[in-house]
């Protein structure tokens, strides 16, 4: 059997990649609920360093508004959003019993299951959670090939003077003198 993709999404930190020249580097940034309310901060991003996509950010909740209990958790990259002038994540839809609901994340530990249960988490918010598509037992080849890992979503609420036009570098343009590569 293939090597299924989540077994290769990797940490941006300490990888060969790094944020694209021009793209916000959402990590510390707190992460919000529509109402304002903290539920994290990005820790990490973790990203397929062969397609250079990022699939999800890596939310700590130690120090949240909700009362959660102090975890990480993955946020998959299409259902947040930046706030559209401040540097912080909103995640549309979002309520106190999805993230209870969401398995903790432990670097290296990532399976097929967590991501599949994850997946059906945010499908339940409805629009926000981009619950089109059937949700499979086994993630397969195309499991990111769904809006819910449509990186550009990221940018929905960014007001165009904040928006950056491109996630990714232009073709020819990946590696630069450091021999690090840029993603988002």
């Amino acid at each position: 059997m293939e090597e299924n993709e989540y077994s290769r999404l990797e940490e941006l930190t300490g990888s060969d990649f790094e944020i694209a020249d021009g793209q916000p580097d959402i990590k510390g940034w707190d992460v919000k609920n529509e109402q304002g309310e903290v539920i994290g901060d990005v820790e990490e991003l973790l990203f397929n360093p062969q397609t250079q996509k990022v699939r999800y950010i890596i939310v700590d909740t130690d120090a949240n508004d909700l009362k959660l209990e102090a975890r990480k958790i993955l946020i998959p990259i299409g259902v947040v959003e930046l706030h559209e002038d401040d540097d912080f994540v909103v995640v549309p839809q979002i309520e106190v019993n999805h993230i209870v609901g969401l398995p903790s994340y432990v670097k290296g530990e990532l399976t097929a299951e967590h991501e599949q249960h994850i997946r059906s988490m945010f499908s339940s918010l409805g629009a926000a959670g981009m619950g089109i598509g059937a949700v499979t037992a086994q993630p397969t080849e195309n499991f990111y090939e769904h809006e819910q890992f449509n990186q550009n979503r990221i940018y929905n609420r960014r007001r165009p003077e904040n928006n950056p036009e491109r996630l990714l570098p232009e073709e020819g343009t990946r590696e630069d003198e450091t021999d690090n590569r840029d993603i988002f």
